[in-house]
């Protein structure tokens, strides 16, 4: 191939990957539009991204990068911010009381490329950045760690736990895990771990490691259920400014209704959405989610009835689903 026409087909690749990278995702017929080829070879390049450290995410058709691909990792550590230096920019622009267009739209990149949330964040210690840090780094290169003195409020004990740390959820607060001792995958807190010992040694269990799936709402679950529903404007509006991540999960049904799909780790997030809309979302698919909503509802009023007669107090029975997030 001549050198020009390589020069071409590499400015095309970086076209791709600048249009997967943004706000939009992509179809195949549209990154084979930017590339210049067959929608047959966008998926060669498609694996060849994903060999090289893309994490390339498929929604429905469409196609869009990771923010924390390794690649796009490893060069932000060369020009990006530091992960205490985009929290402090973070404490500071939540501490500006007037509305600005400006500074919300700084607040939305930080939190999406750096995973910092609210002015909570600008507390946390050394101790959890470098936890996280050197977990992030067992990650990576697959190595084995020990988590000193890890604080279990199930058994209500310190100790230290060996596992092989694999995957991240939610905001990065948890680590998903295989512990060797127990032979079980478990999610341990990083604010509960005294100290991270990253040793030499490589996994030896990856066969027993699990995908674990995290939905919009950062609940994670290794078996993700199925949800369809239909939105009035209202809902609509109240989805896309409280989760900006359902964007690629919505469309449009008609002039004044949307379908919202998705893939969801349970129902504990969209149920508390739906019961606070009931009157302005229709559940089109998915009799599980119609049973837990019921559920909701009879235990909501069988509350407010004990509460009636006997005044407001915290009940002392809760759900199974309130109980697994204590």
């Amino acid at each position: 191939m001549p050198d020009n026409e390589k020069f071409t087909s590499f400015t095309r690749c970086l076209d791709v990957i600048r249009s997967m990278a943004g706000d939009r995702a992509q179809t195949v017929e549209e990154i084979a539009k930017t590339l210049g080829t067959s929608t047959r070879n966008v998926y060669y390049l498609l694996k060849a991204m994903k060999d090289y450290g893309f994490s390339i995410r498929r929604y429905h058709g469409l196609y869009t990068l990771e923010a924390r691909s390794p690649f796009f990792l490893d060069i932000a550590q060369a020009v990006n911010f530091t992960q205490e230096q985009a929290t402090y920019l973070f404490g500071l622009l939540c501490s500006v009381k007037e509305n600005s267009p400006t500074v919300d739209a700084l607040k939305r990149k930080l939190h999406y490329y750096y995973h910092v949330n609210d002015p909570v964040t600008t507390r946390f210690s050394r101790k959890d950045y470098r936890n996280l840090s050197l977990l992030q780094r067992a990650v990576k290169h697959q190595l084995i760690v020990i988590l000193h003195d890890y604080a279990s409020s199930n058994s209500q004990t310190m100790s230290d736990r060996v596992v092989e740390p694999y995957n991240f959820l939610g905001d990065d607060s948890d680590v998903y895990a295989y512990e060797i001792k127990s032979h079980k995958n478990k999610t341990f807190k990083i604010s509960r771990i005294g100290s991270v010992e990253v040793l030499p040694d490589n996994w030896f269990n990856t066969d027993q490691h699990r995908k674990v799936f995290t939905d919009l709402f950062m609940f994670s679950s290794d078996s993700p259920c199925h949800v369809r529903l239909r939105f009035d404007l209202v809902a609509y509006n109240l989805m896309q400014e409280e989760y900006p991540a359902s964007y690629n999960l919505i469309t449009p049904d008609g002039d004044k209704h949307w379908i919202f799909e998705a893939d969801l780790a349970n129902y504990i997030g969209i149920g508390r959405f739906i019961l606070g809309l009931y009157d302005h979302i229709e559940v089109i698919d998915d009799d599980g989610l119609r049973q837990y909503l019921r559920g909701k509802i009879e235990e909501m009023g069988a509350l407010l009835e004990v509460r009636k007669g006997e005044g407001f107090r915290s009940p002392e029975v809760r759900s199974p689903e309130v109980q697994s997030l204590q």
